[in-house]
């Protein structure tokens, strides 16, 4: 008789090279009723390699092979439920899959139901539930379920308060390179519940902004402008203030427009800094607003014209 976990062995070695054999190899091991032949027969289709793609054909394969015990397919079948492959979505099927695949250890289904469980996607938000998964996958390595158990110790967000903890966790994922905890651990060091205040804020800050997270550029820009954690540089501040107002971020316009209204960082531009000051007051800037009124008071301002205010 043959053995279909050697047919799917050679099937994995010649599905780049072969793929049309690999499928008939795929294929001989599922009617055998391999759960890795139908997995791996599935994958053929999905990505049309050795046959025509066949997103329901597979899903189909990866429900007998998920129903066999077959963890991998587990966590394919909560993916393709999800609806971004092109197949219906389906919530409660997502959950129910992606949960599967977790408690039969398939690290990558961690986050996915942690997630599910933290936001209520196909059933009720379960916050303890979401923050033992989380806490799987950051014990794993993960480092966004880092950020996640981060931010959940240090909101008491399905568990208890511990700043401190969080902390950790914060600097673990930002080690790791998660923009969005630098930014946490340049917050703790601005609030001195680490050490090094500012010029380790200003570090934090400057590793989250050069990987494009806006809230650390307006903080940095911030930084610069106040002369905190370095010596003042308005001109860096001009240039990181800039790129977040491009973003259409209210209080980085109102900055920039400050700027150029003084020539401060920039050249003068009294014409670009009003058109800001106008965008700014209109995304509900408060201190634009009050600039624009005030400014309305002391001139004749029928020659500005800034989109309706």
């Amino acid at each position: 008789m043959e053995d279909p976990a050697e047919l799917c062995m050679q099937a994995v070695e010649c599905y780049q090279t072969d793929p049309k054999r690999a499928v008939a190899l795929f294929t001989h091991a599922s009617e055998l009723g391999s759960p890795e032949g139908f997995f791996g027969l599935a994958e053929m289709k999905i990505n049309g390699m050795g046959t025509e793609t066949d997103i329901p054909g597979a899903v189909e394969l990866y429900r007998k092979s998920a129903e066999m015990g077959n963890t991998p397919a587990m966590f394919r079948l909560g993916s393709m439920y999800t609806g971004s492959y092109g197949y219906p979505e389906d919530k409660e099927q997502c959950r129910f899959w992606f949960e599967k695949a977790a408690e039969g250890g398939i690290e990558l289904a961690y986050p996915e139901i942690a997630a599910i469980y933290l936001y209520g996607y196909g059933t009720e938000a379960d916050p303890v539930k979401a923050n033992h998964y989380y806490q799987k996958a950051a014990d794993a390595g993960e480092p966004q379920s880092m950020f996640m158990i981060g931010y959940m110790k240090t909101e008491g967000v399905g568990t208890e308060k511990d700043i401190k903890g969080g902390i950790d966790w914060f600097r673990k994922a930002a080690v790791a390179g998660i923009p969005e905890a630098q930014f946490r651990m340049a917050k703790a060091a601005e609030e001195k519940l680490i050490e090094g205040g500012d010029r380790v804020a200003m570090q934090w800050y400057t590793m989250a902004a050069d990987k494009g997270f806006a809230p650390a550029k307006f903080n940095l820009a911030t930084m610069y402008y106040e002369g905190r954690g370095s010596e003042r540089n308005v001109k860096r501040a001009y240039e990181l203030y800039d790129e977040v107002a491009a973003l259409d971020d209210a209080d980085a316009l109102f900055m920039t427009a400050r700027m150029l209204y003084e020539g401060l960082g920039t050249d003068q531009n009294m014409e670009e800094a009003l058109k800001r000051f106008g965008r700014s007051a209109q995304l509900g800037n408060q201190l634009a607003f009050e600039f624009m009124t005030d400014l309305r008071r002391k001139q004749n301002t029928q020659f500005i014209k800034i989109d309706g205010l």
